[in-house]
């Protein structure tokens, strides 16, 4: 049996300015796509982006080993593996 990733669809209703709706169908025109797909995908980007930013703690730490000489080669974590489960 073949089972298929469905998602449903919602209709979505958008009150914008006249010459952004004209600029909007004239990009999906240009870029062979629809406004609702391009609508879409510019979601999904921003959604992408929202998961990816780390909290304000945490990215406060981004950098903070950098001044600790850590090898983080293959070669050192096979052999710290080894180390560490064949004794």
């Amino acid at each position: 049996m073949v089972y298929y990733n469905v998602r449903m669809k919602t209709k979505l209703t958008l009150s914008i300015d006249k010459d952004l709706a004209q600029f909007a169908h004239k990009q999906a025109e240009i870029s062979k796509s629809s406004v609702s797909g391009m609508f879409s995908e510019y979601l999904r980007l921003c959604r992408a982006h929202y998961i990816k930013t780390a909290s304000p703690s945490i990215a406060s730490m981004v950098g903070a080993l950098k001044r600790y000489p850590i090898d983080d080669s293959k070669q050192a974590i096979r052999s710290l593996y080894a180390q560490k489960y064949s004794s």
